[in-house]
């Protein structure tokens, strides 16, 4: 090998692992910010990751299933969950209204309330 070629490589190899680092560096970095802003939303709105019409999907079938199993307490506390997820999300929420009116069905098919009732006053 040529003495030329032996001696680039240190400094090829060191240039490398600088790119190497600092890009790293970049996606921790950004990795990070994005994990922070995600954790800032899910703190002001705990409903946000159930938000999917396939989570709210399984929970109704969930719903369904302990209803037909006669788990009343099971049921009831599953449609109310998933009436609590879909309200107050506005027009975002138009394709999570299928699902409320859903859970609605069912609490008054079980002759339960909408919601549980307040701290008394």
């Amino acid at each position: 090998m040529p003495a030329d070629v032996v001696a680039a490589s240190p400094g090829r190899a060191r240039r490398v692992a600088l790119l190497l680092l600092g890009a790293a560096l970049v996606l921790g970095v950004g990795g990070a910010m994005w994990f922070f802003q995600f954790a800032s939303q899910v703190r002001r709105d705990p409903a946000l990751i159930y938000r999917e019409p396939a989570t709210l999907e399984k929970l109704l079938q969930r719903a369904n299933d302990a209803e037909r199993a006669g788990d009343r307490a099971t049921a009831i506390t599953t449609y109310r969950f998933v009436m609590t997820v879909g309200r107050g999300v506005g027009e975002a929420g138009s394709d999570l209204a299928p699902y409320v009116a859903a859970a609605r069905a069912g609490l008054s098919r079980l002759a339960a309330a909408d919601t549980l009732p307040g701290p008394l006053r």
